[in-house]
């Protein structure tokens, strides 16, 4: 299915890394900070695993983090290998089981809960008639705001059972039009309440780092647009964002190669951007929040073997992390 997929985006891939001698244009300076941004996006996820694992230290947690998230980019549907590799590594830097599971399921489940409050935020900006702004300074400002809105509404969600109790309702009727029956108001509460136990008190440093995932990684692409001085619509440039992340979790070629480049630029077309500035903002970003981070991976896996020598390669030596909306 992967060669299909890529034979048939092919030339658009082809389109794309002709874009590579046109990188200069961005400038030096613009690189190296969305390379900073992108790090700070998967130093982010590092931090927000020392939260829900407060006993895993720093050199752990980061060269764990940053190995799963090459895993990731290497296989069709990688996610779910990535997390396998953080679990091992986890258990062989000395976390018991139950507490990994516990941080695994907790973790997945806030990064996903702050990934797709993105559309919703973006729509109630809309909906309340907020202008959209023109220029790209007030994007980054604007997406500033947004993020900001998100810790709101996931301190809301774990805070509060009321206005989370009326939306559950409203999911749970939704999915099963869409027969996804699993997702019912009981288990969105039950996710809920078991992301509060797992991070006690820690849950607001746990969602600034939640939100610091996406929001390094979404500026690190609006750096892409700025050196490139484009003029694009804040809400669509959010929403092309989203979908590139939605894209990149399909499991149809590794890391969601091809297939996000080519959705990535022609929503970015959408947002106003010519399609060469498009291609050029798409191949900048890729190349950062992608193929860097395959070396960087291999380096920290390599770091971390050398601390810690013994990692579990048999996943029955180790109990396997429970899913967010898994039945008990």
């Amino acid at each position: 299915m992967s060669g299909v997929v890529l034979y048939v985006l092919l030339p658009q891939l082809l389109d794309l890394w002709g874009q590579v001698p046109n990188l200069r244009s961005l400038g030096v300076v613009a690189l190296v900070l969305m390379a900073l941004l992108q790090i700070g996006s998967w130093t982010s996820a590092a931090e927000l695993d020392r939260v829900a694992l407060p006993s895993l230290s720093r050199f752990a947690a980061v060269t764990t983090n940053y190995s799963a998230n090459a895993v990731s980019g290497l296989l069709p549907g990688g996610g779910a290998v990535g997390a396998g590799l953080k679990y091992r590594m986890w258990a062989a830097a000395g976390t018991a089981a139950g507490e990994a599971a516990s941080a695994l399921a907790a973790v997945s489940l806030i990064s996903l809960a702050t990934l797709f409050a993105l559309p919703i935020v973006t729509l109630g900006f809309a909906v309340l008639g907020a202008p959209v702004p023109q220029s790209l300074a007030a994007v980054a400002v604007g997406g500033a705001i947004v993020f900001v809105a998100f810790f709101a509404l996931g301190s809301v969600y774990l805070t509060t059972d009321k206005p989370v109790r009326a939306v559950s309702r409203v999911v749970e009727r939704i999915a099963r039009k869409v027969k996804r029956p699993q997702l019912t108001e009981h288990a969105i509460i039950d996710a809920r309440d078991r992301l509060r136990a797992a991070l006690g008190s820690r849950w607001e440093r746990a969602l600034v780092f939640a939100v610091g995932v996406w929001a390094c990684d979404y500026f690190s692409l609006a750096a892409a647009l700025l050196a490139l001085h484009t003029n694009p619509r804040l809400s669509v440039v959010l929403l092309a964002f989203l979908g590139s992340k939605i894209l990149a979790m399909l499991p149809l070629t590794p890391g969601g190669l091809g297939v996000v480049e080519a959705g990535l630029t022609g929503l970015l077309v959408l947002a106003g951007i010519s399609a060469s500035d498009a291609l050029l903002a798409t191949l900048a970003y890729r190349v950062v929040s992608y193929w860097m981070s395959l070396p960087v991976g291999l380096g920290a896996y390599v770091l971390f073997r050398r601390r810690y020598h013994d990692v579990p390669r048999d996943p029955s030596e180790i109990a396997q992390p429970m899913h967010p909306f898994a039945a008990e």
